[in-house]
């Protein structure tokens, strides 16, 4: 992404049809379970798991069958892509390692368990014998073109904020109230450390702006106004 944005393109630098195809690293292995869930639950720690990879790098590999299903965001002329009507010849364009990225497409296609897929609900389709797993939408991609989209990652949201009681005051470094603050929204820490569900930022935001605005409204209303 430009160094200042770029306000065209607003969210489609985000690639979030990986479910749909495979994510590989630069030394051409799987890492993640790519069918886990949704992508709206998988997205935000998924991030962290590519940034673990050799040079931040992670590569999303789809056929022509499943290319035609991703997001918009796969469409956009800012995209790092390749294409290849062989798989040997999606490795050399990558400049990924060649041996284990083939002998991953070919054990990924084979661990691959026929059912009906449907990318609209978690449908079972699922691999066998390989891990990562995928539990959902194991399609073989075994249709050529391929088409890989390389991505890396950047901060979307925050979360890791201040701390505060059941009340919606801030507590401080001792674990004490600081009297007249109160805190909602996404500076408030210890809610989505560990993974983050796409949209539960909006009702937490709701949930505690309505407890910490309610809790200020009372603190401003039992403090003595100041002379002006």
């Amino acid at each position: 992404m430009p160094p200042l944005g770029d306000l065209v393109v607003l969210d489609n630098f985000q690639k979030h049809s990986y479910p749909l195809g495979i994510i590989v690293n630069l030394d051409g292995h799987r890492f993640v379970d790519e069918g886990a869930n949704y992508r709206n639950h998988t997205c935000a720690k998924y991030g962290r798991e590519i940034i673990k990879q050799p040079q931040r790098t992670a590569i999303q590999v789809f056929d022509a069958k499943t290319i035609k299903m991703v997001r918009d965001q796969f469409r956009v002329r800012q995209v790092t892509k390749a294409e290849s009507s062989t798989l040997e010849g999606l490795a050399e364009a990558l400049e990924i390692n060649s041996e284990n990225f083939l002998r991953t497409f070919r054990d990924f296609n084979q661990a691959c368990q026929p059912r009906d897929f449907n990318p609209a609900i978690l449908d079972g389709t699922r691999t066998k014998g390989i891990s990562p797993p995928k539990p959902n939408w194991a399609l073989p991609l075994d249709t050529p073109p391929h088409t890989a989209i390389v991505v890396t990652c950047g901060f979307k949201l925050t979360f890791d904020g201040l701390k505060k009681n059941g009340s919606g005051e801030v507590r401080d470094i001792t674990d004490k109230p600081i009297p007249g603050l109160f805190a909602a929204g996404e500076l408030v820490g210890g809610l989505f450390c560990g993974n983050y569900l796409g949209g539960a930022g909006l009702m937490a935001g709701s949930v505690f702006g309505k407890i910490s605005g309610q809790s200020a409204a009372r603190y401003a209303t039992n403090v003595p106004s100041k002379p002006t």
